[in-house]
């Protein structure tokens, strides 16, 4: 996986989760990971809670303590702080994979899965929603062995077993292949020919990232409106493509952004797909068989792509106000008058303390006309009314 987009607007850290301690395992050679189902062919369906700009958490136990997972796709990653703990290996700093690990998903058990330990809980955002410490990404380790089913529109996820899994009614079926060590499938833009993009449930914040060099050779910046957003430490271009069409279903005026130049995958890749243009499907991921089945919601494809009408970014690590951390050219928080480094008071008459992470995450996604007044620490009052701006 060669990007992980970030939430746009983010709010503070959390402590890290707490754990019983037990004895300690020595390292050893990594044991056959083995995905067991308890008395079928499936987990089962766990639910979950759509989230704008959020990505998809689900209940787990690792280890016998409870917590959440991210469905990610890319390496598996487990709490670095719940390691020592559960009586695994205590030598995390040398960022060696973690053997032994047991996660359970429903009725479906991880027996010695490996994962390499990360700072899960520094972000802190994605805990203080979810009100459970996030201990486990769930990565292509898990996706190599089970077929995912994510059923996003009834908001649920299942894991199956791909040796019993059969072409469900009305689905399209679509390559999944495996590309210079990353799963791709086929999407077409503006009506070309398809390309190749990575499969990216880590990407949160936009349907389609492409590379600088596709953009340049297909004119996607010329003659339309273009801007830039805050990508965690990146600063990308944005633009709304004509068409985007995926598993049968156009999309028209789609956001996408360039991906940094220090970030391009290999030639063979022409970008990554987010989660922001997957949730109107039901998706069957099945690694094995090397492809996906798509079943369009007849309703969730029909809504426009969720896309920033704000162009503001907050700095996370504000405490006492909003601090504005970014502003995007040409947008309507630009034409308001804001720049970066400034303070603000209330938002909607509200001060940051009163703000539910999840509404600040959510803020720059208004409908537009949408209208928004911001005090600052002064008492003049500014005025944002959501619009397209790219």
């Amino acid at each position: 996986m060669f990007w992980l987009a970030a939430l746009i607007l983010l709010v503070g850290p959390l402590s890290a989760t707490s754990s019983h301690s037990t004895a300690q395992k020595p390292v050893g050679p990594a044991p056959v990971q083995t995905a067991a189902f308890r008395g079928r062919t499936s987990s089962g369906w766990i639910d979950f809670t759509p989230r704008t700009n959020f990505g998809i958490y689900l209940p787990v136990k690792v280890n016998g303590h409870d917590g959440m997972a991210l469905l990610y796709g890319g390496p598996s990653n487990i709490d670095k702080n719940l390691v020592g703990s559960v009586g695994l290996s205590p030598q995390i700093e040398s960022g060696n994979p973690v053997n032994g690990i047991e996660v359970q998903l429903g009725d479906l058990t991880l027996q010695n899965a490996r994962a390499t330990p990360n700072d899960l809980q520094r972000q802190g955002y994605d805990a203080k929603i979810l009100g459970r410490p996030v201990l486990f990404r769930l990565g292509e380790e898990l996706f190599n062995q089970v077929a995912v089913d994510i059923d996003y529109p009834h908001h649920r996820v299942a894991f199956r077993d791909p040796g019993t899994l059969t072409k469900p009614a009305g689905a399209i079926e679509v390559p999944l292949m495996e590309l210079d060590g990353e799963r791709v499938l086929p999407i077409s833009v503006n009506g070309g020919a398809s390309r190749q993009f990575e499969l990216e449930l880590g990407n949160v914040i936009g349907p389609l990232m492409v590379t600088p060099t596709y953009a340049e050779k297909e004119k996607l910046l010329e003659g339309r409106r273009i801007s830039q957003r805050m990508s965690g430490r990146f600063t990308e271009t944005v633009v709304s493509l004509d068409h985007l069409t995926f598993a049968g279903i156009d999309f028209p005026q789609t956001p996408i952004a360039l991906i940094p130049d220090s970030e391009v995958p290999p030639a063979s890749i022409t970008g990554g797909v987010g989660l922001p243009l997957l949730v109107g499907f039901r998706l069957i991921i099945d690694y094995s068989h090397s492809r996906l089945y798509a079943m369009p919601d007849d309703v969730a494809t029909k809504k426009p792509i969720q896309k920033d009408r704000i162009g503001m970014v907050l700095d996370k690590n504000s405490t006492d106000a909003f601090t504005v951390a970014f502003v995007s050219p040409n947008s309507p928080a630009e034409r308001a008058g804001f720049k970066k480094g400034e303070k603000i008071a209330l938002i909607d008459g509200k001060p940051l303390t009163a703000w539910p992470v999840e509404q600040i995450i959510a803020f720059q996604m208004a409908e537009a006309g949408t209208a928004h007044t911001l005090k600052m620490p002064d008492g003049t009052v500014r005025q944002i009314t959501a619009a397209d701006f790219f």
